[in-house]
């Protein structure tokens, strides 16, 4: 007895068809969770950063000191006599507490939200344990202010830093200048972008899946104060060379498996980003062109 065949389906190799039904199923997912993030979001706005409170003093402390060490080796940095912008620094100004006890001269935190959780007093006495010595809240100064033009800043940083914060601010060209406006001489900026997918469970299984919509869709259904705004490495370089930077280095920290990058199935707009769509995780380090890098950070 002759077998039968559906036409649809006969030409179609196995591996092609189950790739394209996984493919199919990433942005499915994605965009069903994304457009619920989104409401949520839009709703509620964009409160918190970080998915534990400074209510829970030890894991604080352990992911300040992870930020500022990273900070510290990819961008060279020496604290000492330095004064010191963080770019959102998220529930707490742990951060700063730690830079300052490394020799910063002053600390000051910028943000579009004011998402500091001040309810534990513990956290600054175990932080005083933990760094031998007093930690006094008044000196970590903190900014509520617009993005990108930062009104109510005034004066001179020497060193610009920031953790996982860039890839949630729109108008990134527009920021770099205003960054350029408040350096000092010979300062340096140092930022360590997490450009990949935000949901915290399908970034491991698909870290681009942030990529795979079309501007229509992402900016209707997906977008929300504080959104990713889906820039990859190469469009931070261009956009802080644009502002009168000089790029000193890209340090990739997480890196998008070949593999996966041969078959995800991206929107138009990125499918000919190349190399940038390599880095899932970068620290982009810059410096003001008018003094040699090295004399931006203290020795």
């Amino acid at each position: 007895m002759p077998t039968t065949s559906n036409p649809s389906t006969r030409d179609v190799p196995v591996g092609r068809s189950v790739d394209a039904a996984r493919e199919a199923a990433f942005f499915g997912l994605g965009l069903g969770l994304g457009a619920a993030n989104t409401v949520r979001h839009r709703i509620r706005g964009y409160v918190k950063p970080r998915p534990f409170s400074a209510s829970d003093v030890q894991r604080t402390i352990a992911h300040a000191t992870t930020v500022v060490d990273r900070l510290e080796k990819d961008g060279g940095i020496n604290w000492r006599g330095n004064r010191v912008l963080e770019i959102g620094p998220g529930s707490d100004l742990t951060t700063g507490a730690l830079m300052i006890h490394r020799g910063a001269s002053s600390y000051c935190a910028v943000d579009l939200f004011d998402n500091r959780d001040q309810a534990d007093p513990a956290l600054y006495t175990e932080l005083s344990r933990y760094l031998e010595g007093a930690v006094d809240p008044a000196i970590l100064h903190f900014c509520q202010t617009e993005f990108p033009e930062l009104p109510a800043l005034h004066g001179e940083w020497d060193l610009i830093v920031s953790n996982a914060t860039l890839e949630h601010i729109e108008r990134i060209p527009a920021l770099f200048r205003r960054l350029a406006q408040l350096a000092g001489p010979g300062a340096r900026m140092v930022h360590h972008v997490d450009a990949q997918t935000h949901m915290r469970w399908i970034r491991e299984i698909d870290p681009w899946n942030i990529l795979r919509y079309p501007n229509t869709v992402y900016d209707r259904v997906l977008r929300f104060p504080g959104a990713p705004n889906r820039l990859l490495a190469g469009d931070y370089v261009r956009a802080a060379e644009s502002a009168g930077w000089s790029i000193a280095s890209v340090e990739e920290d997480l890196a998008a498996d070949e593999e996966y990058l041969s078959r995800a199935r991206l929107a138009r707009p990125f499918r000919s980003a190349g190399a940038d769509l390599r880095s899932l995780t970068f620290t982009l380090v810059a410096t003001r062109p008018d003094v040699p890098p090295s004399a931006s950070c203290g020795s």
